[in-house]
Formats: C-alpha cells, sequence, structure tokens
C-alpha cells in the first residue's frame, strides 16, 4: 500500500509506474464537483474511474476486501473515512468465494488489522495483496463522504 496527499503529486509522481501515474494525475486535475457519480472509462478496460458519494459506516462494520485483476487508487474528494487495512496472509478466512466478474474477495475479518486516517486530498493504492475495509466513519456518526476509485488492472503495470 502506498499513501499520499494529491498535494504532493509533483514531488513524488516520478517513482510511480505509468498507469499508477496517469491515475493521480487524473485526481490531482479533475474537478469532481463536476461530475456525477458514477463509472468513467479513462483507458478502456485497462482503467476507469468509480465516482461516489455514499456515508461512513460504524467502524469494524462491512466486510474487508480485496482484488486480484486490479489495483485501488482510492481518493477522497470530500469528507473523511478510516480504512481498515491487513496484508494479505494465510489466516485470512474468506467470507464468500472470490467473484471474477467483480474482481472481489471478502472476508470475514481483518488479521492484525491497522487503520489509515484518510481525509479530504489523501489517497491510497491498495494492490492485491492489500485486504481493506474502507468507507469505515472516524466518529459515532455517519458522515458524508466523496470518494473516487481508480481502477487501474494489474497487468497494465
Amino acid at each position: 500500500m502506498i499513501v499520499g496527499n494529491i498535494k504532493d503529486v509533483p514531488d513524488n509522481i516520478s517513482r510511480y509506474p505509468n498507469k499508477l501515474r496517469q491515475a493521480i494525475e487524473y485526481l490531482a486535475s479533475t474537478d469532481f464537483s463536476k461530475l456525477e457519480s458514477g463509472r468513467y472509462v479513462l483507458d478502456g478496460e485497462t482503467m476507469y474511474a468509480n465516482v461516489d458519494r455514499y456515508m461512513t459506516r460504524v467502524p469494524d462494520s462491512g466486510l474487508p476486501e480485496a482484488h486480484r485483476k486490479y489495483i485501488d487508487v482510492q481518493y477522497i474528494v470530500e469528507g473523511e473515512e478510516d480504512i481498515s487495512w491487513c496484508p494479505m496472509n494465510p489466516m485470512l478466512r474468506e467470507d464468500a468465494p472470490y467473484d471474477e466478474n467483480r474482481d472481489i474477495v471478502f472476508f470475514k475479518e481483518l488479521v492484525a488489522g491497522n487503520s489509515i486516517v484518510m481525509k479530504k486530498g489523501n489517497y491510497a493504492i491498495l494492490f492485491p495483496n492489500d485486504v481493506h475495509r474502507p468507507c469505515g466513519s472516524l466518529y459515532d456518526e455517519p458522515t458524508s463522504v466523496t470518494k473516487v476509485v481508480v481502477k487501474v488492472a494489474v497487468d497494465a503495470i
């Protein structure tokens, strides 16, 4: 996993592979307040963005997930949330088998999990070995979040 802030992009973007640089440049240069929620194709099935507006969940609710075909570049446009995370490991127990059409596998719980506070302008690059539970509330009450997830095909890296 890589975590950063969009304001630091000029200083650190050169170290990323080309497709990840393109994803972050897209996030840095797009006014998401003018885009509706939905899917935006950036490079066919190689790279696309999902714009989503939602309310966060109670902490530790929802199932941890991982992907095999795509890397997630999760970017907070407005609001803040907790992303719980752990590395893929043999102690994880699947909640349901991998769904190839949706490129997702859910797990019953994180094993030796950590938490990342994501605020406006933060991004997290989550690779297939990064099991994550996004959308967690930092507070007792759910809060509003606008998030963009750019999906980058692993094969394109």
